[in-house]
């Protein structure tokens, strides 16, 4: 009986979790996607990466992708645990809000 339960609960963990995540921007992508459009978030990312050109000249490539809200998305440098970047809708447009780093 162990043995039939075990491989059940991992794949009801694999299906409930790949509920929520999927890649936008070729980045993974998480919390309240119902909320907002891929197209919406990668609008963010493209902003995103525009405000990491001009302030810090680098790529910006996004390492983790979180939504919060239909009008907030944090763009993170690596994975979920290190910094990030808010971006926010405003009238319509996204622009860069906090900035949090994460240092060891």
């Amino acid at each position: 009986m162990r043995a039939l339960v075990y491989p059940a609960f991992a794949a009801f963990v694999m299906l409930f979790v790949g509920c929520n995540t999927y890649r936008v921007a070729g980045a993974m992508t998480f919390g309240r996607t119902q909320d907002i459009s891929a197209s919406d978030i990668e609008a963010a990312v493209a902003a995103y990466r525009e405000y990491m050109q001009a302030t810090y000249h680098t790529e910006g490539l996004p390492g983790q992708i979180e939504v919060v809200s239909h009008d907030c998305v944090r763009i993170y440098y690596g994975d979920a645990g290190g910094g990030y970047t808010e971006m926010n809708r405003v009238h319509g447009k996204w622009r860069h809000g906090a900035v949090v780093i994460v240092t060891a």
